[in-house]
């Protein structure tokens, strides 16, 4: 649901006021269509159904649900209109009259479908719908009769979008391939092209393609040819041509911000089309330039001046030390409360939003980050009567406590000092003095750190990548008296390092096997870790005989029973320390408060010294905790030796400690996880957000939730302002190129940010957000929102659902039933007990009988888990019952990749003459890498070559694993006894390939798969054959804008050795091959032939390579082996 949409539902019935009868502005329609006569316009705004006149003015609402309506159509004779619509199950057409009223459904298929057009006559529909006729671009155009009364028609299998039938109804344009539709720039083999259909003899024609991009193809009234928007001007702008794709000419001349859905009236004289924020007119051969229409609606306004929600959900917390205090932050704002009444006060009231709460040492001041005023910044509050409790206060003193324009993160106070750390910009952590402000920078880093200080507050111990992206744990002294010491010096990432509240251990997280991580630690001084076992169970010995019984008097231990120091373990000479006599009877009460005095003394004496780091053989020190199968994160000390940790162990999901020395087995600590937790020495207790809740988690492990209802007023407008500033910055800050695609990057605020605020719900936000990072011409680029579809569905309801029954059906049988074409290998009818072969008729389905005009909706919706019943009519004429449990059309898409699989390994099987295997990697992530790993074998084993195919693989991380397999150094040969020449698999990392390969790639190989072509022609491994690559290489993260959604954030720029830039530099195949539309759902596949041919034409050159003649050391008959011996002296 639209969160705008909600919060006016919420505004009103709270009584917010607003302001009847104004006029409000209509912009950033996102669907519209003519009428036939140009007259009329029917868009989408606020989810529903608007009407206007096409030159502007007021708008009248024709549909007001919870649904969201959307594609609208005039009919031809333009009485009703047609829509898609989630009011039903699913996406589902309907129609209803010009004026309004009630809708009339026409579609049922649970897969729903999206409108194009109506047909020429007015009888059908053109739609695009996601059926099982493909595993990669399902996407198909269908003709479908009004009523949804017979089988939706196919017109061809292969993808497009955007198509329109000519007034004859004939042929089909449509467009093929392109990029998000509000990037600017983009040059490469993912532009869009314009192609032609001929229905009646089954052709396609290629009508328009360049680098550049051709797209909206859009019919002229006579069929002569037709209109369309192209980038060959610069921005893509409205342009005309013939039915051949000559004579074009450019019709409109925007210089920056592109054309985009012209929308054509059936007469042919006016086309409407949206650039930039608003709808424009334009009437073809009247020698006027467009011109912008201005709509509005002078009804109740839609956008509510002010919006009144209660807040349950709390996003960061801080507790003061004793856990009675608490300060967090809800809907982007700071407030206070105590554990018991759990009455927020508000501390801020900020548009912007607040982040990173934490208490001074002392309770007395809390420090935050905030975004007010448009900058981020540090603000310290305190309480405007001080003797009162924070949460008896309320009103605060707000100070902004930094003002620079880096953004600060990740506040902490530092132990017995009076400073604040925290990080300013990418990665450098700083230390602010509370009381003067001056400030000491730590580290300089383009990378924020993890960091935590020493109990003392003397050191520092951080994680930092270096420009490798290797994550080490590093020691600093805050005072400069040293340089930072690399504590981890490891090639694997490790992370997250605490220090033990007594100074003597450092603990974090590394990996070092696969993925996983486990927990390392260092005693920072020597002696502690010198100390054994037996040390340590001796020292424990001799304060249980201390506390019970009184030794002999003048009795000393001795030898083996004595506790040897630290400086007679050095050079073995027995020592201990004289215990003073003790009575023998039950400790009083005054003598354990002496011992618990004595430890105190203890421990303040060690505090009093400070932190001792023996930097000495400190790496020989480190010690791992490794827990199988677990990847330990959230390292929390509780205790001098009880160290807390979040870990799932053995299924069971939760926080886990162990304990030093000895005690070193993971026990369960807590259901609940503590990440994000802090240590409040003073409560005992870990503070935390659970489930949205602050919370203590006791150091017993005992939990406590404070759930809260805390009130706020909002303005919608000043949300948007405030969240597309920050996503503005986030780029500006973020993004991998710091010229921003070369262009001014506070002029391009300037332009966007007032769209944004007056955007009427949260997807005519994100509208605005994407067109600003079209700005940069980036891949890897987007903002998603965090809504959905409108009017939710109750968790009680069940959908109906089109079953699917593993069968794909002859279009060109006629009937009497469904003549199955194929089976769906791993489908429920290619199983024993229910096979269904191809060739056989399925009669009827749970006893309704079944012909090529049957919708399948008609027999297949219902339960999402139910037997359904066939009957089958053999190839020999034979019928029987089959009864199955169907399956879904998500899942059939997924078995169709695997029958693609096999179906390009047997062709190349039999292309090869058994020669050369195929493997195709589906995406660059683990499972596929374990799955091409296995392949190497499977399908490698006696073959001269493998094509490795990366075609339609959108990216991951895997590159390098897979080139380490394929390019291992090849430096020896062994041979055993009665064998033959090889090498142990089990001494290389992973199993591998030194035979000749050839790569297949094409414009939808992305991202790591890119990066993967690029390697194979940089190191000469083989040959690229198909087309090129897309041209989006770009590591990416992302950041979360507020409570409106999430937006993607490239950060990291991947360049050749030759230092080009892989974006927008795809790889370039040694063999261009290209790929029409339908070859693949066909069984047709150019490039996979010609990737055979190059492989067989290398395979050859590669057997003709001399052998090394193997020779024994004993087959050395030419060289004596006296005179060897001599040789090597």
């Amino acid at each position: 649901m639209s969160l705008r949409r909600s919060l006016l539902a919420v505004a009103v019935l709270l009584g917010s006021s607003l302001s009847l009868g104004a006029r409000e502005s209509i912009s950033l329609v996102s669907d519209y269509a003519l009428s036939p006569d140009g007259q009329r316009l029917v868009f989408v705004w606020v989810g529903d159904l608007w009407t206007v006149d096409s030159r502007g003015g007021e708008a009248t609402r024709l549909t007001v649900n919870d649904a969201e309506d959307y594609a609208p159509c005039f009919s031809p004779d333009g009485s009703e209109i047609a829509f898609v619509s989630t009011r039903n199950e699913g996406r589902q057409l309907f129609t209803m009259p010009v004026e309004g009223g009630t809708p009339t459904q026409h579609t049922f298929h649970s897969e729903g479908v999206y409108l194009e057009e109506y047909g020429p006559k007015g009888d059908a529909f053109l739609v695009r719908a996601v059926r099982d006729h493909f595993w990669r671009d399902p996407s198909r155009f269908f003709r479908v009769e009004r009523g949804g009364k017979t089988a939706d028609q196919l017109l061809f299998d292969a993808a497009g979008a955007d198509g329109r039938l000519s007034p004859d109804g004939k042929s089909l344009l449509f467009s093929r391939e392109g990029t998000n539709w509000f990037r600017k720039g983009y040059e490469g083999s993912q532009a869009s092209q314009i192609w032609l259909y001929e229905l009646e003899t089954g052709t396609f024609r290629e009508v328009l393609a360049d680098d550049l991009g051709f797209r909206h193809p859009r019919w002229k009234p006579d069929g002569s040819g037709f209109y369309y928007t192209g980038r060959q001007s610069g921005s893509f702008n409205l342009w005309e041509c013939d039915i051949d794709g000559t004579d074009r000419r450019q019709l409109t001349d925007f210089d920056d911000d592109s054309v985009h859905r012209p929308e054509v009236s059936r007469n042919g004289e006016v086309i409407v089309f949206s650039q930039l924020f608003d709808l424009y007119r334009f009437e073809p051969g009247s020698g006027r330039p467009p011109r912008r229409i201005e709509i509005y609606q002078d009804g109740e306004p839609l956008a509510p001046e002010l919006v009144r929600r209660n807040l349950t959900s709390a996003d960061e917390v801080a507790f003061t030390d004793d856990g009675l205090e608490i300060a967090f932050v809800a809907g982007g704002d700071v407030w206070v409360m105590d554990t018991e009444l759990r009455e927020p006060r508000r501390i801020t009231s900020t548009p912007e939003e607040e982040r990173d709460p934490v208490f001074s040492a002392d309770g007395e001041q809390l420090y935050f980050v905030s975004d007010a005023d448009g900058q981020c910044d540090i603000w310290r509050a305190e309480r405007k009567r001080s003797d009162s409790y924070w949460w008896q206060n309320e009103e605060f003193r707000l100070e902004r406590w930094t003002r620079d324009p880096a953004v600060e993160s990740n506040l902490e106070c530092v132990p017995n000092a009076k400073q604040l750390a925290f990080v300013r910009g990418r990665g450098d952590l700083v230390l602010r003095n509370i009381e003067d402000g001056a400030e000491q920078t730590l580290l300089t880093s383009w990378n924020a750190p993890d960091y935590t200080f020493s109990p003392d507050g003397k050191w520092v111990a951080y994680a930092v990548d270096d420009n490798d992206f290797n994550r080490d744990i590093w020691i600093e002294p805050i005072d400069g008296s040293r340089p930072p010491f690399n504590l981890s010096v490891h090639p694997d990432n490790d992370r997250g390092p605490s220090w033990s509240p007594d100074g003597r251990k450092l603990a974090w997280t590394g990996r070092r096997a696969d993925d996983e991580t486990d927990i390392y630690y260092v005693y920072l001084r020597s002696e502690d870790d010198e100390e054994d076992s037996r040390d340590r169970r001796l020292e424990k010995a001799l304060e249980k005989m201390k506390k019970g019984r009184k030794p002999a008097k003048g009795a000393k231990p001795k030898g083996d029973d004595a506790r040897p120091d630290a400086a007679s373990k050095k050079d073995g000479a027995p020592s201990a320390k004289q215990e003073p006599a003790k009575d023998n009877s039950a400790k009083s009460d005054e003598s354990k408060n002496d011992d618990a005095e004595e430890k105190k003394d203890e421990k303040k004496e060690d505090a009093a010294s400070g932190t001792v780091i023996d930097f000495e053989g400190i790496h020989e020190r480190i010690r791992q905790i490794s827990i199988s199968d677990s990847w330990e994160s959230s390292l929390l000390w509780i205790e001098d030796d009880k160290l807390v940790f979040d870990a799932t162990i053995n299924g069971d999901s939760g926080s886990y400690s162990v304990e030093f020395p000895d005690q070193l087995s993971p026990k369960k600590f807590s259901s609940t996880r503590v990440r994000g937790a802090a240590v409040l020495k003073g409560a005992k207790s870990l503070g935390l957000v659970n489930r949205g809740q602050p919370a203590l988690l006791s150091f017993a492990a005992k939990l406590q939730s404070f759930a809260f209802t805390a009130h706020q007023a909002i303005d919608p407008r000043t949300r948007y302002r405030i969240g597309f500033d920050q996503a503005w910055r986030a780029m500006r800050d973020g993004f991998y190129d710091d010229r921003l695609g070369n262009r001014n990057w506070d002029a391009i605020r300037a332009k966007y940010g007032t769209a944004a605020e007056d955007a009427i719900d949260d997807d005519a936000f994100a509208r605005v957000v994407q067109l600003m990072l079209g700005e940069l011409n980036g891949s890897h680029l987007g903002f998603s929102n965090r809504g959905g579809p409108r009017g939710g569905r109750d968790d009680q309801q069940w959908t109906e659902v089109t079953a699917h029954l593993g069968l794909r059906f002859d279009r060109e049988y006629l009937g009497p039933g469904w003549k199955v074409r194929d089976v769906v290998l791993g489908g429920p009818t290619s199983e024993v007990d229910s096979r269904v072969e191809p060739g056989e008729i399925v009669l009827a389905v749970d006893g309704v009988s079944v012909d090529p005009s049957l919708p399948v909706h008609r027999v297949l919706n219902g339960l999402p888990d139910r037997d359904i019943q066939l009957r089958v009519r053999s190839t020999s004429g034979d019928e029987r019952d089959v009864t199955l449990r169907p399956t879904s059309y998500g899942e059939i898409r997924r078995l169709l990749y695997d029958e693609w699989v096999t179906h390009n390994e047997r062709r190349v099987e039999e292309l090869s003459e058994g020669r050369l295997g195929y493997l195709h990697i589906r995406g660059m992530n683990w499972s596929s890498f374990l799955k091409f790993e296995l392949e190497l074998y499977r399908v490698g084993h006696g073959k001269d070559g493998l094509v490795i195919d990366v075609r339609a693989n959108g990216g991951g991380s895997t590159a390098d694993h897979l080139l380490t397999a394929l390019t291992q150094p090849r430096h020896a040969i062994t041979v055993p006894r009665g064998g033959g020449p090889g090498y142990p698999q089990d001494r290389r990392v992973y199993a591998s390939w030194t035979k000749p390969i050839v790569v297949l790639c094409d414009q939808d190989s992305f991202s790591n798969a890119e990066i993967f072509a690029h390697a194979i022609k940089t190191l000469g491994r083989g040959k690229l054959v198909g087309q090129p690559t897309a041209g989006g290489v770009i590591s990416t993260g992302g950041a979360r804008i507020l409570d409106l959604g999430f937006l993607r954030m490239p950060f990291r720029g991947w360049f050749l050795l030759d230092g080009e830039d892989m974006e927008l530099n795809g790889a370039m195949p040694d063999v261009r091959v290209e790929r029409e539309p339908g070859d693949w759902p066909a069984g047709r596949d150019p490039q996979l032939a010609t990737a055979v041919s190059v492989l067989l034409e290398d395979v050859a050159t590669w057997k003709a390579r001399p052998e090394p003649v193997l020779r024994k050391a004993s087959e050395r008959r030419d060289v004596p082996v006296r005179e060897v011996r001599r040789a090597r002296f």
